[in-house]
């Protein structure tokens, strides 16, 4: 297959749609972590538990169905694959505000983890395919923005919502949104997606080829070692503000909301420009960049966590936060960039299922639930500052993880393909 020597307005209106799409995706994963003290309160539920169904109940059938969902996305059609899923995991967000148990919201949350299985990888490998290499990392890093912006708009409405109505509503009205957006990405995107010229390796031999790369273990352990914090930190943060730092609900939703679009979009967008400039010298930048960036994030994080003269609604504390999300999400637009450099074109949306099989099972799996296990322990000797401390121990996973992408960039010229 040829790429375009300078992709057209058609395949930028494709990335923007694929982008939306990945807003709403975020949009319902992380609402729940600005809902959580209400949702706690009403159904009486413990920290554990909310970071169960932050974390577990939703990364459990997510990883389960994402390698399936790919494999399946090559056969129906990519974007067909990725407007179906959006209508399975928005209908599932609206229906957890009918939820009147912890069973029945977890319930829920399974909903959204098997709908949101079939959106990333398929829309990952789709760029892939219409981007050349040269413009690659960038446009993942685009994409890549539905994370800041989908979280950002979670937190900051799903909080506007709830404060104005209550949380069941703020989960019914961003579901059935995503309802409404879904044929509208239908119309838009079909008709860019374009196949191999040759015919696929079977499936056997694909799966050996992806499980037998070195670099795409490390790469997706290094990534899911720094998302157990990363994750941790993005739904917990709301919660540390309106327990240790006393914010209110509006002012935690909007505060921690633009810290997460400000910083993210810096840190995603610098992220993707500086691994496109650098990696033209060497592949390796491709993996140093975050590795660097994430053994920033501890004093950015630690500063804001572990001194009080750092209050998040001050300036100087409000400006590390921004700091410390950029850095926190550099990896973003480069580390996919690079899984799709180590593999076969056609094993594109196989890799990055297989990676977000395990960064989501280990990063979002783990760690809202670790996090929330710990805040728990802790709670005997710390109390309110519990959870606090809980995600301030958590800052050392950056270090493992920052230690296996080191690991990769010794390995990762064996592995990588120009295409």
């Amino acid at each position: 297959m040829t790429h375009e020597a300078k992709p057209g307005w058609r395949t930028h209106a494709c990335l923007v749609l694929l982008l939306i799409v990945y807003i709403f995706n975020f949009v319902d994963r992380q609402i729940l972590s600005i809902l959580a003290q209400p949702i706690k309160a009403e159904l009486n539920l413990t920290d554990a538990q909310l970071g169960w169904l932050g974390g577990f109940a939703f990364a459990f059938v997510y990883t389960l169905v994402g390698i399936p969902a790919a494999l399946i996305a090559q056969r129906v059609g990519r974007v067909r694959m990725i407007a179906g899923a959006l209508i399975v995991w928005s209908a599932a967000t609206a229906a957890c505000g009918l939820a009147s148990s912890w069973l029945i919201l977890a319930l829920g949350r399974f909903g959204v983890g098997i709908g949101e299985a079939g959106g990333v990888a398929p829309s990952q490998s789709l760029i892939s395919d219409l981007y050349p290499p040269a413009h690659r990392a960038r446009a993942l890093a685009v994409f890549s923005l539905g994370v800041p912006l989908g979280s950002g708009l979670g937190i900051m409405f799903g909080g506007l919502l709830a404060a104005t109505f209550d949380w069941r509503h703020a989960f019914m009205v961003v579901g059935l949104t995503g309802v409404l957006f879904a044929p509208i990405f239908y119309l838009g995107a079909r008709g860019r997606e374009r196949q191999t010229a040759q015919a696929a390796s079977p499936l056997a031999s694909r799966l050996r080829r992806v499980a037998a790369n070195p670099s795409l273990w490390l790469i997706s352990l290094g990534a899911s070692l720094s998302s157990v914090i990363g994750y941790g930190l993005m739904f917990w943060l709301p919660s540390v503000f309106m327990r240790s730092f006393k914010a209110t609900l509006m002012s935690a939703s909007f505060s921690f909301g633009l810290i997460v679009l400000i910083g993210g979009a810096i840190g995603i967008l610098g992220g993707g420009l500086l691994a496109d400039r650098l990696g033209a010298r060497s592949p390796r930048a491709f993996v140093l960049i975050p590795a660097v960036a994430y053994l920033l994030c501890i004093p950015a994080y630690g500063l804001v966590l572990l001194d009080p003269g750092f209050a998040f609604d001050q300036a100087a504390g409000f400006a590390l936060l921004i700091v410390a999300q950029a850095l926190g999400l550099v990896w973003m637009g480069p580390v996919t960039a690079s899984l799709h450099h180590v593999v076969e074109p056609e094993d594109r949306a196989l890799a990055s299922a297989l990676f977000l099989f395990i960064t989501n099972m280990i990063g979002l799996g783990f760690g809202s639930w670790i996090m929330g296990l710990i805040s728990d322990y802790l709670s005997h000797n710390y109390a309110q500052e519990a959870l606090r401390m809980a995600v301030s121990y958590g800052l050392g996973f950056y270090i493992l993880g920052a230690l296996c992408l080191a690991a990769a960039a010794l390995r990762l010229h064996r592995d990588w393909r120009t295409r």
